[in-house]
């Protein structure tokens, strides 16, 4: 098995999934609820966002294939996304590209958020699709399995992050938190820019193949 290549995957899914920069949003849309109803809700949202980005993942490039769409521009494109939410990361503030204050406003009024807004957009929002797709796409044959293995290695250590989350936010405090924010923000900057890098250089090849 190709450890490596599954220890990026789980990295780069990780890094979008974005479990500690949630914890204080799925406390703040959880509050008043017994702790076993809120553990009980954090797992349902863990598990269906897993299985709509693992299936989302697979399919993906058929889907954009049928409307004409190249993978080297849907991989600039998510690079590009992907940096965007790693510079807002960076700057501290939570991703407006998967969720806006009018809707956590919202939510907070609703009886049931497990699906939305937690499961998605929260855990998986247009990111971690692009994520996934580029992914599975630019895997060999035998290492697309590993994709989802990487996949759900990501969500597991996410659950744990969640489960523990609202102790280890009091210790750790508000400050210790964006410091690790603003890290797996520059990681996820890194991981984007390559993903333009591997979509440029995909593209210039496919107009002039003898570069």
């Amino acid at each position: 098995m190709n450890w490596g290549f599954v220890f990026y995957c789980f990295l780069t899914f990780f890094l979008i999934i974005d479990a500690v920069a949630n914890i204080p949003i799925f406390g703040g849309l959880l509050s008043g609820k017994p702790e076993k109803k809120r553990k009980k809700i954090v797992r349902q949202a863990l598990l269906i966002a897993g299985i709509v980005l693992g299936v989302l993942t697979v399919v993906g490039k058929p889907f954009f294939s049928a409307l004409g769409v190249e993978m080297y521009s849907f991989r600039i494109a998510g690079g590009i996304l992907l940096f965007i939410i790693a510079l807002e990361m960076l700057f501290g503030k939570h991703t407006r590209t998967e969720y806006s204050e009018e809707e956590n406003q919202r939510a907070k009024e609703l009886d049931d958020v497990t699906v939305t807004p937690m499961a998605i957009p929260l855990l998986t929002g247009p990111g971690a699709i692009t994520t996934g797709i580029v992914l599975f796409d630019s895997a060999v044959p035998a290492d697309k399995p590993l994709v989802i293995v990487g996949l759900a290695l990501a969500f597991l250590a996410s659950w744990i992050v969640l489960e523990l989350g609202e102790k280890v936010f009091e210790k750790l405090g508000p400050v210790a938190i964006k410091v690790v924010v603003r890290v797996m923000g520059l990681i996820l900057a890194g991981i984007a820019v390559q993903f333009i890098f591997n979509g440029l250089s995909e593209g210039i090849k496919s107009v002039w193949p003898i570069l």
